[in-house]
């Protein structure tokens, strides 16, 4: 049993992450609604979930914890530099499907890469120029600079996480209802990943979200009646690293790229992601084409240096691009190195100029301070592992802590 005293918290926490779940979904939804009446749009940051989870589980902004988009420029520590050795192949040949697949099996046996990795669509050739952010599991400690793992850790706090690493949402669920019931734990982490695949393919159809929504509904009420049967008094918190935006239309930028006259790598190296596209220059004649032709562009804007270091970009190394060009909410590029065709939504848009971005918060603990930001949300888990640690007794509690399911 938990030992309990009067100085601090006697409560089991249950934190849970569904990848997605945006602020626009929920606004007007009756969505845990009795359950948790705290609920709050939260402003997520420009880019992934590869940047906004380490916010999320750092409190630190990407220029602090190094992860922000999944590659970065790096061409002397790349994990693909051992492609070189075949760089005199075709490039029809380098990127097909087969040796496509053999490249990502082999660059991940060589590193043991533990985190999230994918080569998506990036053509081969470029692959040796770019290191990958997320190479060990961040919801395990160590995995991130300042991880809210290390300090639960550091604390000696009995918790525990979950995550696609191990288990569907469905399973993830089913196990923390056993370890509730066997009262192992007072941190619980549940990382629900699934929701995000989901609206990618399905967020125009509101008939399929709200009944997708309802399914999470009834599980979270289900895991935390079980919870509160075995544990007594809970403190749930449900919330969310960014929304999804509506695809509006596609945009093929490589198109107003390509007839420049600039070769890549050799005067310029880009990444086009799906929202955005990322740009290194070796020459000025390079630069001055390239952002020339970005700067008349409609369908997004070229980041001015007081943005990106508004969104926490500025890196002294410009590892995630010279100049980053966005583009408008809803607009996606067509074709990308994310895919041939955008999926029905995405995000990684402006976080202040798309209300589709915005992630949720949730809870039945009134918070001491107003939760607007990501660092926010963060600051709630902190304070409530400060908690916890006050309200405990002087002798240190056993089986500190189990990071990932048996």
């Amino acid at each position: 049993m938990k030992q309990e005293t009067s100085s601090g918290p006697a409560a089991t926490g249950i934190f849970i992450l569904i990848d997605a779940l945006g602020w626009s979904y929920l606004k007007d939804s009756s969505f845990l609604a009795d359950l948790l009446p705290y609920r709050t749009s939260v402003q997520t940051i420009l880019g992934f979930s590869s940047g906004a989870i380490p916010v999320l589980l750092s409190g630190r902004p990407p220029k602090d914890s190094g992860h922000w988009n999944l590659f970065y420029y790096d061409p002397k520590r790349s994990p693909f530099r051992w492609i070189r050795w075949v760089s005199f192949l075709p490039k029809s040949l380098l990127n097909s499907r087969i040796v496509r697949r053999g490249v990502r099996e082999v660059t991940h046996l060589l590193n043991k890469f533990g985190g999230y990795f994918q080569i998506y669509g990036v053509p081969v050739e470029l692959l040796p120029y770019f290191d990958i952010c997320e190479k060990k599991d961040i919801y395990r400690p160590g995995g991130l600079p300042g991880s809210l793992f290390d300090r639960l850790e550091e604390s000696k706090t009995r918790y525990r996480t979950y995550s696609y690493h191990d288990f569907s949402d469905r399973q993830i669920f089913d196990q923390a209802a056993r370890d509730l019931k066997a009262q192992k734990f007072d941190f619980y982490f549940l990382y629900l990943a699934e929701f995000d695949a989901f609206l990618h393919d399905r967020c125009k159809f509101e008939g399929e979200v709200q009944e997708k929504i309802r399914q999470y509904d009834k599980w979270i009420r289900d895991l935390y009646a079980q919870a509160s049967t075995a544990n007594g008094p809970i403190d749930l918190f449900v919330f969310s690293d960014h929304g999804m935006t509506p695809k509006r239309g596609g945009y093929d930028l490589l198109a107003e790229i390509r007839p420049l006259d600039l070769k890549m790598p050799g005067d310029y190296i880009a990444i086009y992601d799906s929202t955005m596209a990322r740009f290194w220059f070796f020459n000025e004649r390079a630069r001055s084409r390239v952002l020339g032709k970005l700067a008349g562009l409609a369908c997004g804007r070229i980041l001015t240096a007081d943005e990106i270091k508004k969104f926490g970009l500025d890196f002294s190394d410009n590892r995630f691009g010279d100049s980053i060009f966005l583009m408008n909410p809803g607009t996606l590029i067509e074709p990308s190195f994310m895919g041939t065709l955008g999926p029905e939504g995405m995000h990684g848009f402006d976080p202040e100029r798309d209300p589709h971005s915005s992630a949720v918060f949730l809870t039945n603990r009134a918070p001491e301070r107003p939760v607007r930001t990501l660092t926010d949300v963060n600051a709630i888990m902190q304070r409530w592992i400060d908690g916890l640690r006050a309200g405990a007794s002087g002798a240190e509690r056993q089986n500190s802590s189990i990071a990932i399911s048996q």
